[in-house]
């Protein structure tokens, strides 16, 4: 149901040009107007990401708003404008959605904590000011935690060999994912 979400969202807003409201959506949508969970917007073309806007905590008042948030903000990313030539494209797009309540994030040690099958990575570095987010099973080329570190600091923009202990925190996070492929 979020991708449908999603889709509708890009559709009104790149067609009329207008940010949609709940009586645009299908009667289904209400079930998310009661819950409050992070959500991760993802847009692929031609097996490629094409734009993805997420946040590590649900900032507007339920998941319907923060769903439609998250996907405007993709419309930011300049993948997304360099990809999608034509609003008529928007139905080559694939769409996944990762959603997920604070119990399924959990501070971790080491990355050899992670169970590479269900966790996806949070790197957090307050005193670099850096941060990436890496979603379950959204790569394949990892076999490990370490590697999943690794890929996590080099998209923060961080030199793994010259961090301490005491400039980052990890987090472990586990995500329920909904695509339309």
């Amino acid at each position: 149901m979020l991708p449908e979400i999603v889709r509708h969202t890009l559709e009104v807003y790149l067609t009329e040009k207008r940010i949609p409201v709940f009586s645009d959506f299908h009667a289904n949508a209400i079930q998310y107007t009661s819950t409050k969970e992070s959500i991760f917007v993802t847009l692929f073309l031609a097996g490629k990401i094409i734009a993805s806007s997420g946040r590590i905590q649900c900032k507007k008042e339920n998941t319907l708003m923060e769903t439609i948030d998250n996907t405007l903000l993709c419309l930011s990313d300049m993948r997304f404008t360099e990809n999608l030539k034509n609003v008529k494209e928007l139905e080559k797009i694939h769409i996944r959605v990762d959603h997920f309540t604070p119990d399924k994030r959990k501070i971790i040690k080491s990355p050899a904590e992670l169970d590479i099958a269900q966790d996806g990575l949070i790197f957090l570095s307050q005193p670099l000011g850096k941060m990436s987010i890496l979603l379950p099973k959204i790569t394949n080329v990892t076999s490990n935690g370490e590697q999943l570190f690794d890929i996590a600091c080099k998209k923060a923009g961080v030199d793994r060999k010259t961090l301490k202990p005491g400039d980052y925190i990890l987090y472990s996070i586990r995500t329920t994912i909904e695509s339309d492929f």
